[in-house]
């Protein structure tokens, strides 16, 4: 059983509650977390949460979620797996500190079947050219042949957003030698 509020605290809250609405009337998306640090630190009232919270509940002022705008956080699909070599190529970068020269960027590519290190480059830059680099060298690497030779199904590519696999040049030769790539989230 709730009890009643006596008349004093509904006349101290009046001011207060004119007070939030006022807040509430300017930034209509504000939260209490935000209207409480404003009353607190703008306007220095010494106030609890959670009577800011009671306050804004009883009055139908607080912000209702939108979940349409939720990340989703669930796997979308299955990570590929592979089941044969040159299918799936993954490929990724790294900074390595050197006391000496400064920062080395190591791109590599690795076979996800074998888990072979089957290209890599070492730079002090981590340009485009370096990543077709070790492409090049992954597919002389596997494939002395040549690509179209080589392999009669699909190979891919799957590497990050990053601005060296997604450059027009990278994604203009994967699509020359007819590697599909596959970017992850």
């Amino acid at each position: 059983m709730k009890r009643a509020q006596s008349h004093s605290v509904i006349a101290r809250n009046q001011d207060l509650l004119k007070r939030i609405k006022d807040i509430k009337a300017e930034h209509p998306l504000w939260g209490i977390r935000r209207v409480w640090s404003y009353l607190k630190f703008r306007e220095g009232i010494i106030i609890n949460k959670k009577r800011v919270y009671r306050l804004m509940k009883e009055n139908n002022l607080l912000v209702t979620k939108n979940f349409r705008l939720k990340a989703k956080r669930t796997k979308t699909r299955p990570k590929p797996r592979a089941s044969r070599p040159n299918q799936f190529w993954g490929t990724d970068m790294t900074k390595i500190k050197l006391a000496t020269r400064g920062w080395l960027y190591l791109s590599i590519i690795l076979d996800w079947h074998t888990k072979e290190i089957i290209g890599y480059s070492l730079s002090l830059q981590s340009k485009t050219d370096d990543w077709l680099d070790t492409l090049q060298m992954a597919i002389n690497n596997r494939l002395p042949d040549g690509i179209r030779e080589s392999v009669k199904e699909q190979s891919y590519l799957i590497s990050d957003n990053g601005c060296q696999p997604t450059s027009q040049r990278f994604m203009m030769n994967c699509s020359l030698l007819g590697i599909k790539q596959i970017f992850t989230t």
